[in-house]
């Protein structure tokens, strides 16, 4: 089955509607767990090769124009990226996203402190937390 896109936005082969877009900003991440990096030799992207703000701006723009109204800023870890906050205020600039989230691992979070108040949510990720579970699952 293939998307529809209806006259409210576009939709997936059941009918319903998308309303989420999720943007990696980066492949890059401060932890080493086999969930985000399993090889043992991992190639990062060249920087060169990754969107620049005002690309993922215009992408997110468009999504937007035809129904997307929430945002996610993903990575790796997005708060790698250099000048996230820039592009964190870029994206709260657009009416249309009604709601601006970020997935972290938490161990950069102060570094935000100048653009969280763009951020409609933050979400932590669970498995990165420091605990028996997470040693096991990052080896």
């Amino acid at each position: 089955m293939q998307p529809s896109v209806t006259s409210k936005g576009p939709a997936d082969a059941f009918g319903r509607p998308l309303l989420n877009l999720r943007i990696s900003v980066t492949d890059r991440c401060n932890l080493r767990c086999r969930y985000c990096i399993p090889e043992e030799e991992y190639g990062w992207l060249p920087r060169e090769k990754l969107l620049s703000f005002e690309e993922i701006s215009e992408l997110a723009g468009i999504f937007t124009e035809v129904g997307i109204e929430k945002v996610r800023l993903t990575g790796g870890e997005p708060l790698l990226r250099k000048d996230l906050p820039v592009l964190v205020r870029m994206l709260a600039q657009n009416p249309r996203i009604r709601d601006l989230a970020l997935t972290t691992n938490g161990v950069l979070l102060p570094m935000l402190s100048s653009a969280n108040s763009a951020v409609s949510r933050l979400i932590k990720n669970h498995s990165s937390n420091h605990d028996a579970r997470y040693n096991d699952f990052a080896g």
